[in-house]
């Protein structure tokens, strides 16, 4: 809790806020008005009372607070913020942030089997693109039973025909390019983003 030095006679916000170290433990109701809490009262808060700042009012959406000050409202000492227009995130954020959805992946429906999470890291999309060329070839020589073995994202071992494999990597591979694409089209002004990238561009409501 933040107090506020108040001199009861007026004017009254009297320097920066702050408590002193003598005062603290005291009550809120105690620090209020010094003069009578205290027997004998020290010198220097003889009319003096330390009130509690309330908190400053809720920050604007677009708005960030640089600094803050003290004043009255109500007779009540309360925050001030002193507000600029948010940055817009940059490039390097988005790309951040996209690179960040894409390795931690997504869970993809496999007709005819379920779901199964995948991971996008560079590392996975090699061995996905190597398993649908396999599964390419495997479904070109008729090979319809289920012996195409992947591994998800929580380690554990799914065993699929060449066609659940290819439909699984090709809605992957779509969705990595879907996630590609949004943060261009953030960073480029593209529809629905053409007052530039939103602040809470993180949210998942604006990715796929």
């Amino acid at each position: 809790m933040d107090y506020q030095r108040i001199l009861l006679s007026g004017p009254p916000i009297d320097g920066e806020p702050g408590l002193p170290d003598a005062l603290v433990g005291l009550s809120d109701e105690s620090l209020a008005d010094l003069s009578a809490a205290l027997d004998p009262c020290p010198a220097e808060y003889v009319g003096v009372g330390y009130w509690p700042i309330q908190p400053a009012d809720p920050t604007p959406d677009g708005k960030v607070a640089i600094d803050r000050h003290v004043e009255l409202f109500g007779g009540l000492p309360q925050w001030v913020e002193e507000l600029e227009d948010a940055p817009l995130p940059t490039g390097e954020q988005i790309n951040a942030e996209r690179d960040r959805r894409i390795s931690a992946g997504a869970t993809f429906a496999v007709p005819g089997y379920g779901d199964v999470p995948l991971t996008g890291r560079v590392r996975d999309q090699t061995v996905l693109l190597a398993l649908l060329v396999k599964a390419q070839g495997a479904k070109a020589s008729g090979m319809m039973a289920p012996v195409m073995v992947i591994r998800d994202g929580a380690d554990a071992n799914h065993i699929l025909t060449p066609d659940q494999m290819i439909s699984l990597v090709s809605s992957g591979m779509n969705w990595i390019e879907a996630t590609m694409q949004r943060s261009w089209d953030m960073k480029d002004g593209v529809s629905p983003f053409e007052e530039g990238p939103p602040l809470d561009f993180t949210d998942d409501a604006y990715w796929p």
